[in-house]
Parts: structure tokens; C-alpha cells; sequence
């Protein structure tokens, strides 16, 4: 049986109307040589990744150098446990989370029981590790370089 067969009139109408629609693209990902670059904190957000993981993302805006000034980048953290595979309601010691929360707060651990705040990272300035993401395919080879971009990978210390 044929699909449009199979569709109610609203449907066939959407369809049609679909089969002659231009898709407009996104913004492509920013793209910048790796190393070391002064950033300020502007978002915070929290999402499944496309593995069922719950992370959150951070999104980190260049101050400098200027040729890369408010350039946004995200950094992404795991928000899960590796031992129970759930999200964490104590943040482990050993997370990406608690490292970053931990220089964010200008190299001061929490006390027992503080509550560790993402907003910490919001209009902080840190000097951050851009790194390079090269993604590949199925097979495992990597995609054609066009594909490539750039993200915060860690926070190095809290300037501000």
C-alpha cells in the first residue's frame, strides 16, 4: 500500500505542503584553533544527550583574544553517576562537575552538605581549553573536516 494510501486528508494535505518547503540551516558550530582563551559564563542548560545521559551544558562567551571576542562555545558535563549510572543527587568528588564547581568557586571545596549551584558559572571569567571535536561515522572513520568544531573542554582557573 502506498503512504499517501494510508493518510487522512489533513495528513495529505501537511504532506504535500511539506514535499515543497525549503529547510532553513542552523548556525553552523564555531570553529577555533585549540588553546587557551579568556571566557565569561552566560548559560546554563540541562538536556538527555543523544545517549540518554543527562548532562548540562555550559555556555561560555570569549572575552579574548579579541579576533575570537563573543564567540560562544559550550562546555558539556555528565551529570551522572558512573557507579549507579543515575543522576547524582551527592556530586562524587572524582565528577567533571565537581572539578569545575570547585574552580569556579575559586579553588575552595564545599563544606559537607553545601549545595553546589551551577549558577556559579554565570558571569564568572575563567581561562578555559578550547579543544577541537572530530566526529565520525558509524564505522569509525572521521567525518570530513567541515564537520568539525570547537568546545570548552575545562576550566584551568577563575580570573574574576
Amino acid at each position: 500500500m502506498l503512504v499517501a494510501e494510508q493518510l487522512s486528508k489533513q495528513q495529505l494535505h501537511e504532506f504535500a505542503q511539506m514535499e515543497d518547503d525549503c529547510f532553513e540551516a542552523d548556525d553552523s558550530r564555531p570553529l577555533i584553533p585549540e588553546g587557551f582563551y579568556k571566557v565569561r559564563g552566560i548559560k546554563i542548560d540541562k538536556a538527555i544527550s543523544h545517549f540518554r545521559t543527562p548532562k548540562m551544558f555550559v555556555t561560555f562567551k570569549i572575552t579574548s583574544p579579541a579576533q575570537y571576542e563573543e564567540t560562544e562555545l559550550f562546555m558539556a558535563i555528565n551529570l551522572i553517576d558512573t557507579k549507579t549510572g543515575k543522576q547524582f543527587k551527592k556530586v562524587p568528588s572524582g565528577s567533571k562537575y565537581y572539578e569545575q564547581w570547585v574552580i569556579a568557586n575559586g579553588n575552595i571545596k564545599p563544606s559537607r552538605k553545601d549545595r553546589m549551584s551551577p549558577v556559579i558559572f554565570i558571569n564568572g571569567y575563567f581561562e578555559a581549553y578550547v579543544r577541537t571535536v572530530k566526529p565520525k561515522f558509524k564505522d569509525g572513520t572521521y567525518k570530513p573536516d567541515t564537520f568539525y568544531y570547537s568546545i570548552i573542554d575545562y576550566l584551568k582557573d577563575r580570573i574574576q
